[in-house]
């Protein structure tokens, strides 16, 4: 994951968005104070928030061996 400086983000804000957006690649911004946050883009954050559906509910294994078998029909 690439990280940018706060200033960086403000100065750029519409070329980071957009290259968020097209590669689905997320990026850090780093805050002061030691923070940071990443943005991502809403179609990555719905995969995530899946996964972490799958996990929460202990289908992930079931899940991750039916792409198992598709994969090896397919």
């Amino acid at each position: 994951m690439k990280t940018y400086q706060l200033a960086k983000l403000h100065a750029h804000t519409k070329q980071l968005l957009h290259q968020v957006a097209a590669t689905q690649q997320a990026i850090e911004i780093k805050l002061p104070a030691k923070h940071s946050v990443v943005v991502m883009s809403k179609e990555r954050y719905a995969q995530l928030l899946e996964l972490n559906y799958l996990w929460e509910t202990g289908s992930l294994p079931a899940a991750l061996q039916q792409l198992d078998l598709e994969a090896d029909v397919g």
